[in-house]
């Protein structure tokens, strides 16, 4: 008796494990839309088309920037950002149209530059100007393009793609991840 117990319980345990699985399946799986030759590619509701600009060795800071930056640095709420990178600031620009009837909000943080190696670079933040990303609220049926770059050991010869991923600070009621190829794409 308490063998045949024990395998009910067993068996209930995994029933339970298999259904949590396959509705939790729906809320966390996503779909990866790939453009191979810089082709724009759609993202929840929102068109993107990325464009690779150039390779910058320096970018200064707008004056209003640093003195913002100043206060919130003497408070102790963050870091300088640096103009001079640690390697090649890599910078693409990016126009994001909203397709769908919801302000969409989109942060530079939702951007990633992946190389030949699949390694991840994170976007990085100067504040040289009104066109850099940080956060924009999407408006239904408008357009914004803005600019943003990476700190890479950049490789001429090298391909390079931009992943655009949601996350809870933006875009996240969509389930799917965006690449578009903007160098060396063959």
């Amino acid at each position: 008796m308490v063998r045949a117990g024990g395998i009910i319980v067993i068996v209930a345990i995994f029933t339970l494990i298999g259904i949590s699985f396959y509705f939790y399946s729906f809320e966390v799986f996503t779909d990866i839309k790939v453009s191979s030759f810089g082709e724009p590619v759609q993202v929840g509701d929102v068109m993107f088309d990325v464009q690779y600009v150039a390779n910058f060795d320096f970018l200064e800071k707008t004056k209003e920037f640093k003195m913002a930056e100043k206060g919130q640095i003497d408070r102790g709420l963050i870091e300088a950002s640096n103009e001079k990178p640690t390697h090649t600031y890599f910078q693409i620009q990016v126009t994001a149209e909203n397709n769908g009837n919801d302000i969409v909000r989109f942060t530079g943080g939702q951007l990633h530059l992946y190389d030949d190696s699949n390694k991840r670079h994170n976007p990085i933040f100067v504040g040289y100007g009104e066109t850099e990303l940080s956060t924009v609220d999407l408006e239904p049926q408008k357009a914004v393009t803005f600019t943003t770059q990476f700190d890479i050991e950049y490789d001429e010869e090298m391909q390079y793609r931009v992943g655009i991923v949601p996350n809870r600070y933006g875009m996240d009621g969509t389930q799917e991840i965006g690449f578009i190829c903007i160098k060396n794409c063959s």
